[in-house]
């Protein structure tokens, strides 16, 4: 999988410099959408003819289909996109989900209790950092619900000797906190918005390359 890492991240430095700038309108969704299906490409090459193939391709396609819904969010404003690119998430979230508990079936009731915990940050950061996220509101809420659960059971599977699931985890988690600040969050400094997209972005692409490899395991 080296040469297809190598190429992955060479496609998301090219996204980075076509980011927030005047290339953003012409080339970002393009490229967003090169990139997405770029982990689909290193999912096919490393798990088409495996057993595990179908433990992750819905929560994969769910993921891309996110990002070019998040893409068009980013050219043309329209919250439509938005909602539906969070949609789109949150059933790949409920895929990687239902991955990890395919591969470590232990579950616990604080799995489902511990994920109220972050909401209600959420919840908090909305008012401190004074966030426009108007009617979008409750569905990030539930969003996080999911991301959050994701993210725990991640960590547990890494407590049962898969470190990389518990690194994916976090990564995806912080991606996603990310966001809020992206959209949300009004920048007098553009300089400073740019970098919170590269992490974004950077976060992101790395969690899922982490999900992929972690059926090598």
């Amino acid at each position: 999988m080296i040469i297809e890492t190598i190429i992955y991240v060479a496609l998301i430095i090219a996204l980075f410099l076509v980011c927030d700038n005047s290339y953003s309108r012409r080339y970002y969704v393009p490229l967003k959408v090169v990139c997405s299906a770029s982990f689909l490409v290193i999912f096919f090459i490393n798990q088409a003819y495996s057993e595990k193939f179908g433990l992750m391709i819905w929560a994969l396609l769910a993921c891309f289909l996110g990002d070019v819904l998040m893409g068009l969010y980013n050219t043309y404003l329209k919250k439509t996109f938005i909602t539906l690119a969070i949609l789109a998430f949150m059933l790949g979230h409920v895929g990687l989900l239902n991955y990890m508990c395919r591969i470590n079936p232990d579950i616990s009731p604080f799995l489902f209790i511990l994920p109220l915990i972050p909401c209600a940050l959420v919840l908090g950061m909305i008012k401190w950092f004074r966030m426009h996220i108007g009617r979008l509101l409750w569905p990030c809420i539930i969003y996080c619900y999911f991301v959050s659960t994701m993210a725990l059971k991640a960590n547990l599977c890494a407590l049962e000797g898969r470190p990389i699931l518990g690194f994916a985890g976090i990564l995806f988690l912080f991606s996603d906190i990310t966001i809020m600040f992206l959209y949300f969050y009004h920048y007098r400094d553009r300089r400073k918005k740019r970098f919170v997209h590269y992490v974004n972005l950077a976060t992101y692409y790395l969690a899922i390359l982490l999900f992929i490899f972690s059926l090598n395991g």
